[in-house]
């Protein structure tokens, strides 16, 4: 169970994170019960969602975004090496692949332990996610599609 400070903390939080938003013009939906935040931006070819919440008890910023398709089964074991590929050449955050299900969420997170992340961390936060995304949503869609081989991503992020 969350104590007064991490309250407090994620409090500060999921405000800066409503101020950067504001700060941008960018629109976005907010539960202040959940201290969560949903937005979206469109990228060169696909929408990209972004889910924001802050986590109390861990005391985290999470960012996630998840791709608009979902991987046919047959195709399932090429994503998989093709996301850990991507995944390999990213400075800051991770691609999550479900499997089983075929999806894929992007996934960056910040720690508010003992911390004020500032408005520009969380500008960091969402413009980072929306290059990563954006970079690879389309090369993932096209492996999904058959269109695209396992080398062919390998020597993209190369």
């Amino acid at each position: 169970m969350a104590d007064n400070r991490e309250l407090k903390q994620a409090r500060m939080a999921f405000d800066a994170i409503c101020s950067a938003f504001d700060s941008v013009g960018w629109r976005y939906e907010k539960d202040e019960d959940e201290l969560s935040v949903t937005s979206g931006a469109v990228g060169d070819d696909l929408p990209m969602p972004i889910q924001i919440k802050v986590n109390v008890e861990k005391e985290l910023v999470m960012l996630l975004s998840q791709l608009p398709f979902t991987v046919p089964e047959d195709r399932r074991r090429e994503m998989a090496v093709a996301v850990a590929k991507a995944n390999n050449g990213l400075a800051n955050g991770s691609f999550d692949y479900d499997f089983p299900e075929g999806d894929i969420v992007f996934r960056i997170t910040a720690s508010i332990r003992n911390s004020l992340i500032s408005e520009k961390a969380f500008g960091y936060l969402v413009g980072c996610a929306c290059n990563t995304v954006d970079e690879y949503n389309d090369k993932f869609l096209l492996v999904a599609k058959s269109e695209m081989t396992c080398d062919e991503v390998a020597a993209f992020i190369d």
